[in-house]
């Protein structure tokens, strides 16, 4: 969801809310010839559930046959369990959440947008504000008969015009210019390296807000990348981290080392895809680069600690008079040495795998060392592979300890600070609550059970332990704080949290200025 600022949730009249919102569709749909009315007639409820030959009569249980027309909907078979009950729930309210489900079912049933995006509703039946707006936009051009590629991309005269038409955060596309522009702030834009073809294939309207954990541990990354694509002045850094290069697209991250390379703009072939997130391509592109990020990072670090440590202990081994400190002084140095030797051999060898051992400190991943310095091991043989079965060093990194937030922001570019919910509780309650005017993203993990699974710790909430959530702060009717805590895993199990409810679940919260990423190529940076 995107962490919006602080402010009171309405009370308002959900039938004055869906009418608003039915008129304006009668509206549209009143300009239409009779042609493009009998194409894309007008979702209602009732139109819907006739269309799916739903006559059940209405009881207590299901009062509009939401269960039933949903049975007989084409899109029956992808969603299940809770997302599924969800969708019920939600349907038979008749608000305003309603009209956008079944706004969002007419575009599934004419193959216009993935089933998968059934399954970001949460508890409440409420979808992220930005995937409403999508959803809306793309409904809109169906019934007009408006070409939605070029709604959300639109095209202009000039980058002036661009600049001045779109909002912060979208894309545009100036006549005469392959690559596209996105909008920077209220007076800027500035050009990514990608067409507008290659945008659309990779942040496609919608699915771009749809992405959910699909390999254990990567919690702390998917949630990371939901959080940043989903505010518009910080999804800029995911837009810049995507070059293309004719049909192959490079992910770079702004302040990263690795050169991701997707031939055709596909997964490359080592990884699983079962290790990578559900979404839109261009974000699955971004959590696999992550871990070749690591994994770039981690061999890096290797030489270059290692070099320092055998040249410091070689400087204390000289400079050292007592022969029997001498001798073992010696020892470490030679034993640093071939240390690093072995990791070099060891790194030739492509069927090793070679990655470097690592360890969570609570609050950050450091590497592993012995007396003679950092530790390695083969892919194989490395901690935690016998269980998950890690078949790349990429996919290894990313997914073995887990990992936080603040990982994923650092290579983005995005400043923030991390808080213990102990230590620093009076600075998180002050800051929680102001309103910040959407200046921040919050993010944040659960308390360890001791374990390295995440196990239930408040089930019907959707917390669980060892786990990382996006978070929101808003405000109830009652004017009651209340901390929305979704969970990467399935967005479809938030819950508004109290406040001793957050601070009893989580030791860590992340908090990132929205204003802090200067990309790549903006004039500020």
């Amino acid at each position: 969801m995107i962490v919006s600022p602080i402010g009171i949730i309405p009370s308002f009249s959900i039938n004055e809310k869906l009418n608003e919102k039915q008129n304006k569709k009668m509206q549209n749909y009143s300009l239409q010839t009779n042609e493009q009315k009998e194409s894309f007639a007008k979702p209602t409820a009732e139109n819907l559930r006739a269309n799916a030959g739903v006559t059940l009569p209405i009881d207590k249980k299901d009062p509009y046959g939401a269960r039933a027309f949903l049975n007989q909907h084409p899109v029956s078979p992808f969603i299940k369990g809770q997302d599924r009950e969800n969708l019920i729930k939600v349907m038979e309210a008749g608000s305003v959440e309603t009209s956008n489900i079944e706004m969002q079912l007419s575009l599934i049933a004419d193959n216009k947008l993935t089933p998968q995006t059934l399954s970001h509703y949460w508890k409440s039946g409420k979808m992220c504000d930005q995937m409403e707006s999508d959803i809306e936009m793309m409904y809109d051009c169906y019934a007009e008969g408006k070409n939605v590629d070029d709604v959300y991309v639109p095209n202009a005269a000039s980058k002036e015009e661009g600049t001045k038409n779109a909002k912060v955060g979208d894309v545009f596309k100036v006549e005469g210019e392959d690559r596209v522009y996105v909008k920077d702030d209220e007076e800027k834009s500035h050009q990514l390296k990608m067409d507008k073809e290659t945008f659309i294939k990779l942040f496609p309207p919608a699915q771009r807000f749809a992405s959910s954990q699909y390999a254990i541990g990567d919690c702390y990354c998917v949630a990371t990348l939901n959080s940043v694509m989903e505010n518009p002045k910080t999804r800029i850094a995911l837009y810049d981290a995507i070059e293309q290069d004719g049909e192959d697209i490079h992910v770079k991250y702004p302040n990263g080392k690795a050169d991701y390379v997707a031939k055709k703009g596909q997964l490359q072939p080592s990884t699983e895809v079962t290790k990578v997130m559900r979404g839109a391509q261009g974000m699955r592109l971004l959590e696999d680069a992550f871990g070749l990020e690591l994994q770039v990072k981690a061999e890096s670090d290797f030489r270059t600690i290692m070099q320092e440590k055998i040249q410091n202990k070689k400087a204390e081994y000289q400079a050292e008079t007592n022969p029997r400190e001498k001798a073992i002084m010696k020892k470490d140095w030679l034993g640093m040495r071939q240390r690093l030797a072995d990791f070099e051999e060891s790194m030739k060898n492509p069927d090793n795998k070679t990655v470097v051992i690592r360890e969570d400190l609570n609050d950050r991943i450091a590497y592993k060392e012995d007396r003679y310095g950092m530790m390695f091991a083969n892919l194989k043989e490395a901690p935690d592979n016998e269980k998950n079965n890690f078949k790349t060093q990429k996919e290894y990194y990313r997914g073995s300890l887990g990992g936080y937030q603040h990982q994923v922001m650092d290579v983005l570019g995005i400043k923030g600070k991390i808080m213990n919910t102990v230590r620093n509780k009076d600075e998180i309650l002050q800051l929680l609550s102001k309103e910040p005017s959407g200046k921040y993203m919050l993010c944040g993990g659960t308390y360890s059970d001791g374990s390295r699974t995440e196990n239930p710790v408040a089930k019907d909430k959707g917390v669980y332990s060892f786990h990382a959530y996006t978070l929101e702060a808003v405000k109830n009717n009652q004017n009651e704080l209340k901390i929305r805590a979704t969970n990467p895993w399935n967005t479809a199990i938030d819950a508004d949290l109290s406040v001793d409810e957050t601070f009893r679940y989580f030791d860590v919260f992340e908090v990132y200025d929205t204003d802090s990423y200067k990309g790549i190529q903006r004039e500020d940076a």
